[in-house]
């Protein structure tokens, strides 16, 4: 009995009550739009002037999702040319020893044994000069500004990895699973052929050669910044985890990494900050 009394609510206890489900989305409208990431796919194509036009697919549903952690990474290589170059590549043993004096300490204990007393005393003078420079390269390098100058090479595409988190508050198969699947589905071909070249050619003609439909290009909308086009590399979701009587789960973490179609420039760095 006295168990059955615990579990009774105070009268004055505030009444939970759970947000509006609006296109799946739980927390849509009640929690700030910044807090989420949209997903939409998008095309593209050229105008009239050969310019390159981006636009979402609306006729594609939205995946919505909180963003929970993400970073972006932008690299460029540069290299410099002049290095393989570098004596001190090509005769490393006798440039460490000019440089540490220990070629002119070799040398001196070398050449007793080798030319003899008489002929020692002979090129003695001779070798003189090469004895001096020797000594005067000791604790030097012959490494400059030049050969140390970098030469850019190339630029990589923009990369983002991003943590989602997925909630089911009413019905899991539309707020969980369909937007999972979604995801995943815009992470690999569009269409694969079941035949091989060989039969899609003589199915299709030369058509038959690209019988398959590449993956979507995909734009992230987050933070107030949009980020297309973007090609969804990979898409990181546990099998096991709460579940529903269905088998649809209830909520995750997802993991997905994002790569842009080109490399950018700075004018495409200012379009995302709206400048």
């Amino acid at each position: 009995m006295g168990n059955d009394l615990a579990k009774v609510p105070a009268a004055n206890a505030p009444v939970a009550v759970q947000p509006e489900r609006m296109n799946a989305d739980p927390f849509w409208g009640t929690v700030s739009k910044h807090k989420f990431a949209e997903f939409n796919i998008c095309t593209v194509s050229r105008d009239e002037n050969n310019n390159e036009v981006i636009t979402v697919d609306s006729n594609q549903p939205t995946v919505r999702a909180f963003l929970v952690d993400g970073d972006k990474t932008m690299e460029s290589q540069w290299q410099t040319p002049f290095e393989n170059s570098n004596p001190e590549l090509k005769m490393p043993m006798l440039m460490a020893g000019l440089q540490t004096g220990q070629t002119v300490i070799s040398m001196g204990a070398a050449a007793p044994a080798i030319l003899g007393e008489t002929a020692l005393a002979v090129t003695k003078s001779a070798m003189q000069p090469i004895a001096d420079f020797v000594k005067s390269v000791q604790g030097h390098t012959n490494l400059n500004k030049v050969n140390t100058t970098q030469v850019f090479l190339s630029t990589a595409s923009v990369r983002l990895n991003l943590s989602l988190f997925f909630i089911a508050l009413s019905d899991a198969k539309i707020e969980v699973e369909e937007k999972i699947m979604r995801l995943e589905s815009w992470a690999v071909p569009a269409k694969l052929s079941q035949g091989t070249v060989l039969t899609d050619v003589i199915e299709q003609g030369v058509a038959g050669l690209f019988s398959g439909i590449i993956p979507p290009y995909i734009s992230l909308t987050t933070h107030g910044k949009t980020y297309w086009p973007f090609i969804l590399e990979s898409v990181s979701a546990p099998i096991v985890t709460p579940i529903d009587e269905h088998g649809n789960r209830l909520n995750l973490a997802v993991n997905l990494s994002l790569m842009s179609r080109t490399a950018w420039d700075a004018d495409d760095v200012r379009k995302l900050y709206g400048n």
